[in-house]
């Protein structure tokens, strides 16, 4: 099924409705994950090694998360559908699969070998 587009690629972009939350929402979790990176980290730091699996986990899903959001924003931003319309889609959804495929490893990490907090205090100490 063929894509109908109104006007060429240097009309302006037609924009939802604006709503008082959605922003805020998305922009304050973006923060918050941001921020509580911070506390994570040193606590991976001080902890000794594998024996804090919860850090493990908050940690690494918390990693992933804020690269996740970081290259969404960066397609979203430069593979606008309008311009791009098969390669905007492919790249969200290639970055949808490497996510998951990111999450499965470092579950799979954290369960059956070291860990994330004595991946770091190996690699500090080496």
């Amino acid at each position: 099924m063929a894509a109908i587009y109104k006007g060429t690629v240097n009309d302006p972009t037609t924009y939802p409705p604006p709503s008082k939350t959605h922003g805020s929402y998305h922009w304050a979790f973006e923060r918050l994950l941001s921020a509580g990176l911070v506390p994570l980290t040193a606590a991976a730091f001080i902890t000794s090694g594998s024996a804090y699996p919860v850090l493990d986990g908050i940690l690494g899903v918390s990693l992933v998360m804020h690269s996740h959001i970081g290259f969404d924003s960066i397609v979203v931003d430069y593979l606008h559908d309008r311009k791009f319309p098969w390669v905007g889609p492919l790249a969200r959804w290639s970055l949808r699969a490497a996510t998951v495929a990111t999450l499965v490893g470092v579950y799979q990490f954290n369960t059956n070998d070291v860990g994330l907090t004595e991946l770091i205090r190996r690699v500090w100490t080496a």
